[in-house]
């Protein structure tokens, strides 16, 4: 056995032994919250395995296409403006010019990882909407408000993923007919999920955690199993309005009203400090409004104002 082989086992029993832990602790959760009865699908385990294996390469291979992208677009703005003024192209383009080929290459070793985190960040949101509503369950007076804020997070980023279920599950080709029926379908879903989650408001609190728990454990199997277009039974979502995704949308608002606190301040002729501690905290704050507790999911948009070296 070469080191190359005995490092990828070693990586791989590492891996299944921490897929072993987050598993026993999927099922702890599952039988406080009364699902004791339903066992693990070894596909589900295969998904959450894959997930964990590449959710650190995936992270790389974000950050590297960022910088590939941000060096690309820094390189042509500085080259167009030697030509305007007649000097010599800057140090910093020729330095995006050399990071291009070693970004590119982080960028091929880490995309088939970073494709596997993608296409089964679903069943991970799943297993983490389950944990969310077990420690609601078995919360205390002093901290359910809290547990219960931290349920409807995980929710709504639930909601994000199932809406993008078809596009992510890799079965179903760019502009295929059969994506209109998938969408609509996820729209159902989500709807049924913010049926379940009203529910924690008025009735019995322990049996609408169990509901949501029940309805994103069996999201989780559908989609390992590849039933992306069968996520709930069709008879949990008879009769019901599918949810707009809207998540394009609240990229463009946060986009523009990012860009129009930017263009504003730049009237105030505010010193340079002074102007980007203010374009920081407006960026965040619109950030933080727009996209609430999954703000942080959506921070590259700030890559797009940063300005040039």
């Amino acid at each position: 056995m070469t080191l190359k082989d005995a490092l990828r086992a070693r990586r791989s029993s590492r891996m299944r032994r921490s897929t072993d832990v987050e598993m026993a602790k999927l099922r702890a959760d599952l039988d406080r919250l009364g699902y004791d009865w339903w066992p693990l699908p070894a596909r589900v385990r295969v998904a959450l395995r894959r997930a964990h294996a590449g959710e650190a390469p995936a992270v790389v291979m974000f950050l590297a296409l960022i910088m590939l992208a941000y060096s690309i677009v820094t390189y042509f703005v500085l080259a167009a403006a030697s030509d305007v003024s007649n000097r010599p192209v800057s140090n910093w383009a020729w330095v995006c010019v050399f990071s291009c080929p070693v970004l590119a290459w982080v960028c091929g070793r880490t995309w088939p990882y970073g494709r596997g985190f993608v296409r089964n960040l679903l069943p991970l949101q799943c297993k983490a909407v389950i944990h969310a509503c077990a420690d609601a369950h078995s919360a205390g007076h002093a901290t359910k408000a809290r547990k219960l804020r931290a349920v409807s997070a995980s929710v709504r980023r639930l909601e994000a993923d199932v809406m993008q279920a078809y596009a992510r599950s890799g079965r179903v080709p760019p502009f295929s007919p059969r994506r209109r029926e998938l969408k609509t379908h996820g729209g159902q879903v989500v709807a049924k999920l913010r049926e379940a989650e009203a529910e924690l408001d008025h009735g019995q609190l322990d049996v609408a955690l169990g509901e949501l728990a029940g309805l994103a454990a069996t999201i989780a199997e559908q989609y390992a199993a590849g039933h992306i277009g069968a996520l709930l039974p069709k008879a949990a979502l008879e009769g019901r309005k599918p949810a707009r995704d809207r998540e394009l949308l609240r990229v463009a608002v946060a986009a523009l009203l990012i860009a129009g606190g930017v263009v504003g301040l730049s009237f105030l002729e505010l010193p340079d400090m002074a102007t980007a501690a203010t374009a920081t905290a407006w960026a965040v704050l619109v950030m933080l409004t727009v996209f609430g507790h999954s703000w942080a999911r959506y921070l590259p948009i700030l890559d797009l104002f940063k300005p040039g070296p």
